[in-house]
């Protein structure tokens, strides 16, 4: 699963925001990914011990995967909506 993502997530930038700039955003999604996977077991261990519970950690990660769902709706109407911008100007231009 991971090695499968991880080859799919190029081409997954590809053609969400274009190659322009495919190398910067996914350096950006790299390093936030390893970001992620140093803070994600921090968090998992506070609150382990903190609470002395799993119940916690689950609803903390579950509403930190709602925030990332809203987040990528969010980011998927924005791309659509400058697409379409963009296609309104070329044919205005032509």
């Amino acid at each position: 699963m991971y090695g499968g993502g991880f080859a799919m997530l190029p081409a997954f930038l590809g053609d969400l925001f274009g190659t322009k700039q495919l190398g910067a955003i996914h350096g950006m999604v790299l390093a936030a990914w390893g970001l992620a996977g140093v803070i994600g077991p921090t968090i998992y261990d506070i609150v382990k011990k903190q609470t002395g519970s799993l119940d916690t950690t689950l609803i903390i990660f579950a509403s930190l995967f709602m925030v990332a769902l809203v987040v990528s709706i969010l980011m998927k109407i924005s791309i659509i909506k400058s697409q379409n911008l963009k296609k309104l100007e070329l044919k205005m231009v032509s």
